[in-house]
């Protein structure tokens, strides 16, 4: 009968080796790994050429102005206005700005400004398809 090799660790140079222990220690600029390798690509891609990375991987930008100025950039259009709430459509799912007496400044295909009390600003990434 053979002998079986003890496994190698990932300490060793075994399977996981290299591999970060913790997403914390991961470089800030790295796409992870678990995302698709068409954000991978892009994301090399505008890492290698010096690119922003929020418009090679379609992400929205947005700019503060204190408590009371909110742009963004790189928006898909206005979903809801109301004095309270905007909710603004992204590629990667919404935007909500909560506040007091917002208005809306410029509206251009490309960038959005919401002037008033801004109170917060969430995300609510896209419903995940059933398969």
């Amino acid at each position: 009968m053979a002998q079986r090799r003890p496994r190698r660790s990932a300490a060793r140079g075994g399977r996981g080796a290299g591999r970060s222990a913790a997403p914390a220690e991961q470089d800030a600029g790295a796409v992870p790994a678990r995302q698709p390798w068409g954000t991978r690509l892009r994301g090399a891609v505008a890492q290698a050429f010096d690119l922003p990375r929020e418009l090679v991987l379609d992400l929205p930008r947005l700019t503060f102005l204190g408590p009371v100025h909110v742009a963004v950039e790189n928006h898909r259009g206005l979903v809801e206005f109301e004095a309270g709430r905007v909710t603004i459509a992204t590629a990667s799912g919404r935007l909500v700005v909560v506040g007091r007496d917002l208005r809306l400044g410029v509206v251009r295909p490309g960038e959005i400004t919401i002037a008033g009390v801004v109170a917060a600003v969430s995300f609510e990434p896209p419903p995940v398809a059933l398969r």
